[in-house]
């Protein structure tokens, strides 16, 4: 159940594993993902899949990030609170069940909506669509917020150096997988930034860039009738065959493998 997206490049949103587990990896570690999980897909709470088991399962709700980025602002902490929010938590049964009817509402305005001809009804339904995930959205963020109870710790300037790394990467890996480019946006050297991002997460910023590529191609790769030539392009590739070796080399298998797979 994945209500509609249009564009894989600007979203956020949520995902809800319903079987199985996976292994994820944040800003602060390693962590396990099992059914009842519900995980926060945004540039701001970088989340990288290591691994998941042949039953996993999930729900995932998904909003462009030019329509629910002004409502958050307005709504949730500061930027500079970002790191206190664990991206992921447990819901009970029935935050489950009703996280689970919202998409389903969501999923059914959809068929609806491909079933509208007037341009006046079909305006007025995308736009229920929108509140509709608009409202669901910030009602699941609510609980991440409930976890800022104290007041965080001001943010170390090496913190603050890899956060304002990771929410750039995550917006600008499709034009830009250079460890220079990121440095020079932080107005330091390659090596002395490439010293603080491993000091503050354990990884250096290519391995990164690596996650985030990858992990991105992955779930390109696992949508209905995607051609590998197109994930190449929305992920800036030059060309398929460059996508297939880059592929290839950080995870043991072809694109084409991946998908069968």
């Amino acid at each position: 159940m994945h209500p509609k997206s249009e564009n894989m490049e600007t979203q956020v949103g949520l995902e809800l594993c319903t079987a199985g587990t996976a292994e994820k990896m944040t800003v602060n570690g390693r962590c396990t993902i099992s059914a009842g999980t519900l995980m926060i897909l945004s540039p701001a709470f970088p989340m990288f899949e290591i691994a998941r088991s042949a039953d996993y399962q999930s729900v995932t709700l998904h909003e462009r990030i030019e329509n629910i980025l002004p409502i958050f602002a307005q709504n949730l902490p500061s930027a500079a609170n970002i790191p206190s929010i664990t991206p992921y938590m447990s819901l009970t049964d029935e935050q489950q069940t009703h996280f689970l009817q919202s998409v389903e509402r969501i999923c059914e305005k959809e068929l609806e909506l491909r079933d509208q001809t007037h341009p006046v009804q079909q305006k007025i339904q995308t736009t229920v669509i929108t509140l509709l995930r608009q409202a669901t959205l910030l009602e699941y963020a609510q609980l991440f917020s409930g976890q800022l109870l104290h007041q965080p710790q001001p943010l170390s300037h090496k913190r603050q150096i890899m956060m304002t790394f990771l929410l750039t990467l995550n917006t600008e890996f499709r034009q830009h997988r250079a460890v220079q480019y990121y440095a020079e946006k932080q107005s330091l050297t390659p090596r002395h930034f490439a010293d603080i991002i491993k000091q503050e997460s354990g990884y250096t910023p290519m391995e990164w860039i690596n996650m985030v590529t990858i992990n991105q191609a992955k779930n390109l790769l696992r949508q209905p009738d995607t051609q590998v030539k197109d994930v190449a392009a929305q992920l800036g590739f030059p060309e398929q065959f460059t996508f297939r070796k880059y592929f290839k080399t950080h995870t043991g298998m072809s694109p084409t493998e991946y998908q069968r797979m």
